[in-house]
């Protein structure tokens, strides 16, 4: 159940009702909104979403046949429906209307909201947030990487009395996101993990990268509180005269002072804080340590103690396809195929360098993507670093991994194998891979490098 009723709808600019008896404004509670046609249950509204590949108002028909409580349609498509009796809610631009409602849902709670953003590990520093506050409230979170602008709205509509702090992952790749998504949810607390050389084919350079995170910071309310990476040049140097700061670093004096500590066996590390508490991390990545301050410096402020914050984050996990260890046979597979930039990238391999085994280091890398003009530069230089980091074995998929490849000196290309698609790299691993070797397999989403493991024996 949502705690939305359709008077909430009433809020939403130039919307319109057709066919719905007034009895249906008196429930309290809906049962839920459905972007998917294929999954509505009975009772839910389906909202119909124009997207890339299909427009959610080819489906209302079919939404209506499992008994839809109603659909949310644009007023441009309202011409194909008039003639048709099911209840309608018409709204200028459906999209624009799920951010609305979304804002008027964020407006009836006055808890701590925390929304955080960033190049690399905002999932994971989300995550480890949540875990923290979780020692002691009832916390609403972004699930998976539902960041986007369909995703966050949905996650705030599921926002109820019973949830003591909402903590939210805003995403992008094109200027003008944040800003949208910053101001529907009105967070209370915000966070930019880093800036890096992500999403370039449309926001350019890494300056254009940082323009368009801060966007999350310039749109908080006065008052709010921002957790500042002085390790960070770009975050380092942003200033709001009308916000609230707690910094962290490791280089620099700080609010919150990270230490590096060990490395286990499995590429684990630790972090010290303030030489007060020490953290053992169960997520192999010195970039993960990173990701614990960050949250800890969250922790510390929201008045988390170091017992509290320390028990949360060793019992912490991870998730599938971010540094997941898996084994096959005598090998050791690091799944960290969620995504892949040239950042990622190197911190993975420098990771798997770091895990204890008797074999030899294999890297399976699929294509970056999203990288714009620099595109061609980075993979060849991703390639030369993974050959100068002393990786026995480099295997490759994906037309830009092979125009980089086709770029090096043959002195080099010739320890690099191509392959074709995702069957042929699991007969060339099965060949070349032996017990005792550690084998990273990342790429970008679209690249779905950890469905190789499907075609293993």
């Amino acid at each position: 159940m949502l705690d939305i009723s359709l008077n909430d709808f009433l809020k939403l600019r130039d919307v319109r009702f057709i066919n719905i008896p007034d009895e249906k404004f008196n429930a309290r509670h809906l049962k839920g909104i459905s972007i998917d046609s294929r999954t509505i249950e009975s009772g839910q509204i389906y909202w119909a979403i124009k997207g890339e590949r299909f427009d959610g108002h080819d489906f209302v028909s079919e939404s209506h046949s499992k008994s839809a409580l109603c659909s949310v349609i644009s007023e441009k498509r309202f011409p194909d429906f008039s003639n048709l009796e099911i209840p309608l809610i018409v709204v200028p631009d459906t999209l624009l209307a799920l951010q609305q409602l979304a804002h008027v849902q964020r407006k009836k709670f006055k808890i701590p909201v925390i929304a955080l953003t960033g190049s690399n590990g905002k999932t994971t520093t989300k995550e480890m947030i949540a875990k923290i506050l979780q020692t002691r409230q009832n916390v609403h979170k972004t699930k998976g990487n539902q960041n986007n602008q369909i995703g966050c709205p949905l996650t705030m509509l599921l926002l109820t009395e019973i949830h003591d702090a909402a903590v939210l992952e805003l995403g992008t790749n094109q200027f003008g996101e944040i800003e949208i998504l910053s101001k529907m949810v009105e967070p209370s607390h915000a966070l930019i993990t880093l800036i890096g050389d992500t999403h370039l084919e449309l926001l350019e350079s890494r300056e254009g990268v940082a323009k368009e995170k801060f966007q999350l910071f310039d749109n908080l309310p006065a008052g709010s509180t921002i957790y500042k990476n002085l390790d960070d040049p770009f975050i380092a140097g942003y200033n709001r005269s009308s916000l609230k700061y707690v910094t962290y670093s490791f280089e620099h004096e700080a609010d919150v002072k990270g230490a590096y500590g060990p490395i286990d066996k499995n590429g684990c590390g630790s972090l010290k804080v303030n030489d007060d508490f020490e953290i053992k991390l169960k997520v192999p990545g010195i970039h993960n340590v990173r990701n614990a301050l960050a949250a800890v410096s969250v922790g510390l402020n929201m008045g988390f103690s170091g017992k509290e914050i320390k028990k949360a984050l060793e019992s912490y996990i991870g998730f599938a396809q971010r540094m997941q260890i898996i084994k096959w046979n005598e090998v050791t597979i690091v799944n960290d195929a969620y995504n892949a930039n040239p950042a990622s990238m190197e911190l993975a391999i420098d990771t798997v360098l770091k895990i204890k085994r008797t074999g030899n280091v294999i890297l399976a890398l699929g294509d970056m993507n999203e990288l714009g003009k620099q595109s061609a530069k980075m993979h060849k230089d991703l390639l030369e670093y993974a050959l100068s980091c002393g990786a026995h074995k480099i295997y490759i998929l994906g037309d830009k991994m092979n125009t980089a490849c086709a770029k090096l000196k043959k002195s080099q290309s010739k320890n690099i194998t191509q392959c074709d698609n995702l069957n042929d790299l699991a007969s060339k691993l099965v060949e070349g891979v032996s017990g005792g070797d550690i084998l990273l397999l990342k790429g970008s989403r679209s690249m779905q490098m950890e469905k190789v493991m499907g075609y293993l024996p």
